[in-house]
């Protein structure tokens, strides 16, 4: 008897306290999410007598702390994988500025100023060609020129000039061709770093 006058007084405490915050609240926007809140906490309150008699607490004591085992082994794991991306982007970030530093001194070795540097290298972890350099664009000046180039107008490409005709409109297509220098560096690069010629862009000023 003692037990199921507990339960009535809570349930009698409950609702009290229920009604008085559902009047502070009036009517805001938000108060029919507390009510449904409230209304679980009632459920609960109200079976909490067959809970302890099927002894369901621990049952529930022990899914709930499950529940948040896992929702904290998640979050642990995003956590991780965003500590592994920002570490993945660092060490990225030196391997580029290390291959930066090796063209510059083969450059250099050729008596050319590295003035532009971009590479692109395969960051997917499922590719079989994970970390391997996919392309690089090059842009310099032949070191004894370099300080003409300063403070003037870019000197103009070689440049092939071929006309062809079409519908009687004759148009100019202009096609770069590759200095003898810029094709002996494409072959140092293409043996050093084992990639195909046609995806490194060399572009040196005055070679």
């Amino acid at each position: 008897m003692n037990e199921i006058y507990i339960w009535i007084k809570n349930i009698v405490i409950y609702m009290i306290l229920n009604t008085i915050i559902m009047n502070l609240l009036g009517n805001k926007s938000y108060k029919k999410y507390v009510s449904i809140v409230s209304g679980m906490i009632l459920v609960l309150v109200v079976i909490s007598p067959l809970m302890k008699f099927m002894n369901l607490e621990d049952k529930l004591d022990l899914f709930l702390k499950s529940n948040d085992f896992a929702i904290e082994t998640s979050d642990f794991k995003n956590d991780l994988n965003r500590m592994e991306e920002e570490q993945s982007k660092i060490i990225f970030a030196e391997y580029e500025k290390k291959i930066e530093l090796q063209v510059d001194e083969l450059l250099a070795s050729e008596n050319i100023v590295l003035e532009g540097f971009e590479v692109r290298i395969n960051k997917d972890p499922n590719s079989t060609e994970f970390g391997e350099i996919m392309s690089m664009d090059i842009s310099a000046v032949e070191g004894e020129k370099k300080q003409e180039y300063e403070g003037r107008i870019p000197l103009i490409e070689k440049v092939e000039i071929a006309r062809i005709s079409l519908n009687e409109e004759k148009e100019e297509v202009i096609k770069k061709v590759p200095s003898p220098m810029e094709i002996n560096l494409k072959n140092k690069l293409s043996d050093f770093y084992n990639i195909e010629q046609g995806n490194i862009n060399i572009s040196i000023q005055g070679g």
